[in-house]
């Protein structure tokens, strides 16, 4: 999906193929990059949290805490991560144009990433099928029994289910996109209440989707239940996106791609 749109964005904005790829690698690394200080700090403070060398939250607001916490963080990292490219390649970056591009990096490669992984587990999935395959791991048999579990619960969940991960993917591009262009306007602008306002979108965002998973799926009815979580998520992803295409005027006319 990624590749699709990005075929299109460069058609309109008659970026080639070189101009393009630095672009969308620029967005693509600094994502990579910004995980790579987010993770290990997220694994940090639970594994701090677990040992109880930081005081855990009440249970009856953990979800909440959780929520919050893990929202910031994303947030944190990953519009710092835009701010620090943009500020760093500005004068060859400044454009509208340019903008949406290293965005789509930014969300394409989680896309691509998350594809991935999908693709995996569903080999692991149709392999384990075969009772003998199962067999061969040679887990102890409370194991055994949680892995078929999850096996059949793979196999059983809705149809629709493939549609839904389709819907997420287009909410996180938008997000990312629009987010993007937000932290762009910010430095081009110089108005800094930009970057806080991608911060604290892209903070509610992942803690609205933290919060309310967990409590959609443990219902009778998770395809509605999910369907109606995922149509939430869109709805934020394309509202900033829609906010960040009506700020197009605002940037500079020209049209330049990454330097060498």
């Amino acid at each position: 999906m990624p590749l699709i749109a990005g075929f299109f964005i460069a058609k309109k904005f008659k970026l080639g193929f070189k101009d393009f790829r630095k672009l969308f690698t620029a967005g693509a690394l600094t994502f990579i990059a910004s995980q790579v200080l987010h993770i290990p700090v997220v694994y940090g403070l639970t594994a701090l949290f677990s040992n109880g060398i930081l005081p855990s939250p009440d249970k009856s607001i953990t979800l909440i805490f959780n929520a919050v916490v893990l929202g910031l963080l994303a947030g944190i990292f990953e519009e710092t991560a835009r701010y620090i490219l943009f500020k760093t390649i500005r004068k060859s970056t400044d454009t509208w144009q340019n903008g949406i591009v290293i965005g789509l990096g930014h969300g394409g490669i989680e896309a691509i990433l998350l594809g991935i992984i999908s693709i995996s587990t569903m080999a692991q999935m149709i392999a384990m099928r075969d009772p003998s395959n199962l067999s061969a791991l040679n887990l102890p048999a409370d194991q055994v029994g949680l892995v078929q579990e999850q096996i059949n619960a793979y196999w059983t969940q809705p149809d629709v289910m493939p549609l839904f991960g389709f819907m997420e993917r287009i909410s996180a591009m938008s997000l990312h996109i629009g987010l993007s262009i937000l932290v762009l306007y910010s430095i081009v602008a110089n108005q800094k209440k930009w970057f806080w306002i991608a911060l604290l979108w892209h903070a509610f965002v992942d803690a609205v989707a933290v919060y309310v998973f967990p409590k959609i799926t443990a219902g009778e009815n998770v395809a509605v239940g999910v369907f109606g979580f995922e149509l939430m998520i869109l709805l934020l992803g394309v509202g900033v996106l829609a906010y960040a295409i009506r700020l197009r005027t605002s940037f500079p006319v020209k049209n330049e791609a990454l330097t060498k």
